[in-house]
């Protein structure tokens, strides 16, 4: 037994012997036989990394119109460790050469410099006969930097929808913790925002060693950047044009939208933007953000306005529901309402009126005495039923929530019943996106359900699933009882949304003049066709006058619909 513990123990002796022999071996080696290669080696060579950005992925519409992509952009870059001696006076002599600042020059290099050998772009976006001609002048002091720059075809038009780019060094302090680097480039709001993790793919670059006279030695590896995913959106751009030409030169919105399903096929907000100035960083981008009017807010989705005559069907179908009202219910309308001193108006005198009469003809005074029948309470709790005091969940960034007087929302003042009747024809308190009142209306189109708006189809080759709406609890008498009302806003002669008439689409819809301290709102929201709804439609004109002016424009875009027969 002891015999074989010392056998084990003299190999082990063996092999740490062994092993500190090639120990020795191997350090004089490098020491001393080829210690003075490494140590020349170690002084004057380097390893950077030459940065190659990935392509970003595509944005196409449901018909795979490109509406945003990279294209190449020529730069001018100098690498900090060839000119460090000489900084100044290479910028002094491009600067006369190009015709630009040297504190143009001296900006840009401050902001890009990430390390002494990887490439910073002084001069950027460069015509390429521009970018051989300062080449060919300064020779080895400068190098074409071609980098990928996004373009958007439709600027105007889809801004909004779309969002742009910018380089993550802007807000590289916040953005470190999420693994961007300085030159990569992030989606800022819309969809490059909301999608900005498979558009974005990963960038690669060369691993190269260099001497001291900045002069490639060795080549050390390669990683290949991989590109974005390409983006395809439930938007027409054809109807998003056309929709744009609507709403030109007036302020507000405009969504058109399937009725089933939820996608979105025109999403438009006026004024907008050109995001390709914001990609170059132009100084038009002052223009754009110290306009008065607003242009870079999305009206769709981030501004809450009242909502005017088009909460009516939202009071309809809780009378209904709650068994306050009936068809035949009717009040008498003599153009205004007193309670106590204060008097409360309608447009006109309508004498008895019932429901239908009531949806058709706007009947303030009707809906005023339904309003004190439901209550505050009741109003509000199917005012959050239908989703006007959350968001929609539509996938894009900053969508905010409408204000609905539930009796938890901390007030001004006590609640008083003049209140109660402003908040029955959807003044007061009550405030909501455009898109939040197009989904509650699409409830009578949908029979029921409320749909959850989307605006992707698919990513790359994969289709992405439809969104699964709310079924709500309402009966499908009711609904019917409430739509039928809205028909006759558009049939009637008396409609007030008659001027659609002549279209032929068989439309269902309310209008809307919300009071606020300027010029009123004005809304239209409707479907058709009203027997078997395909389309959702909302406009809304901020300060616009009246829901007439909001009519003109729901009638030009579906009429030029029509006419590209794209209905």
């Amino acid at each position: 037994m002891s015999s074989s513990k010392d056998s084990f123990i003299i190999f082990l002796k063996r092999i740490c012997v062994t092993s500190f022999i090639i120990l020795c071996v191997s350090l004089f080696y490098y020491q001393i036989i080829k210690g003075n290669y490494y140590l020349i080696r170690g002084k004057n060579n380097y390893v950077r990394v030459i940065p190659e950005r990935s392509i970003r992925g595509k944005i196409l519409d449901r018909n795979g119109i490109i509406l945003a992509y990279d294209k190449p952009s020529f730069n001018i870059a100098v690498i900090p460790y060839q000119i460090k001696n000489k900084k100044d006076g290479v910028f002094a002599e491009l600067a006369d050469f190009s015709g630009l600042k040297i504190k143009t020059l001296n900006r840009n290099y401050n902001r890009k410099f990430q390390n002494f050998f990887t490439p910073v772009d002084i001069i950027t976006d460069v015509d390429k006969k521009e970018a051989f001609r300062i080449k060919e002048e300064f020779k080895g002091e400068v190098l074409i930097d071609p980098q990928p720059q996004r373009h958007y075809d439709y600027p105007y038009e889809m801004s909004h929808l779309l969002g742009y780019v910018k380089e993550a060094a802007a807000f590289s302090e916040r953005l470190k913790k999420y693994g961007y680097s300085p030159n990569e480039r992030i989606g800022i709001s819309g969809i490059e925002q909301y999608y900005d993790d498979y558009l974005r793919g990963e960038d690669g670059g060369d691993l190269i060693e260099v001497n001291s006279r900045g002069r490639i030695v060795g080549f050390l590896g390669k990683r290949n950047p991989i590109r974005g995913k390409d983006i395809y959106l439930t938007i027409d751009s054809k109807m998003q044009q056309t929709a744009y030409q609507a709403i030109l030169d007036k302020k507000g919105a405009l969504i058109f939208m399937d009725s089933k399903n939820g996608e979105v096929l025109a999403l438009v907000s006026y004024p907008s933007f050109d995001p390709n100035s914001f990609v170059k960083g132009k100084d038009e981008i002052t223009k754009f953000l110290n306009d008065k009017n607003k242009p870079m807010q999305n009206r769709a989705i981030q501004s809450i306005f009242p909502l005017g005559s088009t909460f009516k069907p939202v009071v309809a179908i809780a009378g209904l529901e709650e068994n306050k009202l009936k068809t035949s219910t009717t009040f008498i309308c003599k153009g205004k309402l007193n309670i106590g001193k204060a008097e409360f108006e309608c447009e006109n005198v309508h004498n008895d009126e019932n429901l239908q009469e009531a949806l058709t003809h706007s009947c303030n005074v009707y809906f005023y005495n339904a309003g004190m029948a439901l209550g505050r309470q009741i109003m509000a709790s199917y005012a959050e039923k239908l989703g006007l005091n959350t968001t929609t969940g539509i996938d894009l960034p900053y969508e905010k929530k409408g204000t609905i007087p539930v009796p938890s929302l901390r007030l001004r003042s006590r609640w008083y019943l003049g209140d109660t009747l402003n908040f029955s024809i959807g003044q007061g308190y009550t405030e909501c996106s455009p898109i939040e009142i197009m989904l509650a209306t699409n409830i009578f189109a949908s029979g029921g359900i409320l749909v959850k708006p989307h605006l992707i189809k698919k990513i790359d080759n994969l289709e992405i699933a439809t969104p699964y709406g709310n079924k709500l609890n309402i009966s499908n008498q009711n609904l019917t009882i409430v739509k039928n009302g809205l028909v006759q806003v558009v049939e009637s002669d008396e409609g007030t949304a008659r001027m659609l008439r002549p279209l032929n689409l068989s439309i269902a819809g309310k209008t809307g003049t919300a009071q606020t301290s300027g010029r009123p709102h004005g809304w239209f929201v409707g479907f058709f066709p009203a027997n078997a709804p395909k389309y959702t439609i909302c406009v809304f004109l901020e300060n616009g006058g009246s829901s007439y002016e909001a009519l003109k424009v729901a009638y030009y875009f579906l009429e030029k619909l029509k006419e590209q027969q794209l209905l």
